[in-house]
């Protein structure tokens, strides 16, 4: 695993020091479409923004949850210190959502494997209000886990494991502009 920085904080609000990090998936890079947007988004909204990029020696092993939450914590290591801290994670990383449970730090969980009892358990006793989103047509979404009371769920009609609607482009656009503006809409809110 290797971390760098995608994006500086703002000297603009120099009382406020704010980190995100940015978790890939197991095939889906930071460089993948809505990864790169967001962490795009969240620099212009005054984020220092870590990523993490898996290296070909990467091996979760017999170990998934203890390795997404070991490289968010490398991230955040990596980082300046913060007065208010971010993860997005994609896929295969939402796998630390227990971890950031722990750590009480706000998620923004993009395809979410809502089908892994880990994860699925500590949503439905969290406290916190993170962001779940991911597409009807993703087998691990689960259907949005719509009955839990923790956090804010939207599904994107028609979209797969990749956040895109198949075969159309055009369509795929307009759903992930919408992604983006729950997301922001979401980090803005973040005291």
């Amino acid at each position: 695993m290797e971390s760098f920085t995608w994006a500086k904080a703002s000297t603009n609000q120099p009382d406020t020091n704010k980190v995100a990090v940015l978790l890939p998936g197991s095939g889906y890079p930071v460089e993948g479409p809505v990864l790169f947007w967001v962490g795009e988004m969240l620099g212009s909204l005054g984020w220092h923004v870590q990523a993490v990029r898996w290296t070909p020696d990467d091996s979760p092993g017999a170990a998934p949850h203890e390795f997404a939450a070991n490289a968010a914590e490398q991230a955040f290591a990596a980082s300046p210190e913060a007065d208010q801290r971010l993860i997005v994670a994609k896929s295969f990383s939402t796998l630390c959502i227990p971890w950031a449970e722990e750590a009480d730090i706000p998620g923004i969980w993009l395809t979410p494997l809502l089908t892994d009892d880990r994860v699925r358990s500590t949503i439905g006793t969290s406290s916190k209000d993170d962001l779940f989103i991911g597409g009807s047509l993703d087998k691990l979404w689960d259907g949005g886990r719509k009955s839990e009371s923790a956090g804010m769920f939207f599904e994107v009609p028609g979209a797969d494991h990749s956040l895109q609607i198949p075969n159309d482009w055009r369509a795929s656009q307009k759903a992930q502009a919408e992604v983006f503006a729950r997301v922001e809409a979401f980090a803005a809110g973040l005291s």
